[in-house]
């Protein structure tokens, strides 16, 4: 599945500024496969229109002022119609380290009378003035709502990327947590105080998340999904994924192939 950056949307962007506010309707469709994935954060708030959403598993109305966040890796589809429009702010990886993102709630409906607020802020940000400094104070406005990741902690987020990368591989957290400087006891610790979940409960997480999107957007059967993820034992790894999403990966397959995804 195609994977785009900043610079594949939009081409005309210094690629070395890592971050892009924009108009919607103001902005020419680019040519791109669907669905796909992003090497980048986005916040899309539509402002007029109507249409779906589709990220990872499930799918999601498009209705005005709905503000929808997407992180890098998930899964994106969607249909709008024609008389859609609004704002959008992509982020690049290193920018939004920067700035604490880490989106984990899919969207926001803003209140009506945060609406006129919101759109100032844009507006300044449009023109050109202390923009990177303006996404930092959105983000912080809509942080309590929207659920961004509520931990600072740079281990947290370091640990999480550092599992991205390698999810087709079976590494133990004491590698891990060699590559991050610090003894596993720590990352352990770390994660269980900020996420609730030991580190291996969030490596399994995400391993599971990532197999769930390429049950429903490929046709890797199970096995080559085990093999893809680092699991040596198709079964052990068909376990988990049970444990994880409540049916096999066939039913999982089957069920929201069925029910929630739309083409």
């Amino acid at each position: 599945m195609k994977v785009y950056s900043i610079s594949d949307i939009l081409p005309h962007l210094n690629p070395s500024i890592g971050y892009y506010i924009g108009v919607f309707e103001d902005t020419p469709d680019p040519i791109l496969e669907w669905p796909h994935r992003h090497d980048f954060y986005s916040l899309v708030w539509f402002t007029n229109g109507e249409g779906f959403n589709v990220i990872d598993f499930k799918e999601y109305e498009i209705y005005p002022d709905r503000i929808f966040s997407i992180n890098p890796k998930q899964i994106h589809n969607w249909n709008y119609s024609i008389d859609s429009c609004g704002y959008f702010i992509l982020i690049d990886a290193p920018n939004a380290k920067q700035l604490n993102v880490d989106f984990n709630y899919p969207f926001l409906d803003l209140l009506q009378e945060d609406i006129p607020f919101i759109k100032e802020i844009f507006d300044r940000m449009l023109s050109g003035k202390n923009q990177l400094s303006g996404i930092s104070y959105l983000l912080s406005l809509l942080r309590p709502n929207i659920a961004f990741s509520p931990t600072s902690n740079s281990v947290i987020s370091d640990f999480k990327e550092l599992i991205s990368e390698n999810l087709d591989k079976n590494h133990s957290i004491d590698q891990y947590a060699n590559e991050l400087g610090i003894t596993s006891g720590l990352l352990n610790q770390t994660c269980k105080d900020e996420t609730g979940l030991s580190a291996k409960q969030l490596q399994l997480e995400l391993k599971i998340t990532e197999a769930k999107r390429l049950m429903l957007y490929s046709s890797l059967n199970t096995s080559e999904i085990a093999f893809k993820l680092g699991f040596e034992d198709s079964s052990y790894f068909a376990r988990i994924f049970k444990k994880k999403a409540g049916h096999t990966p066939t039913g999982f397959r089957e069920k929201y192939l069925k029910n929630n995804i739309k083409s």
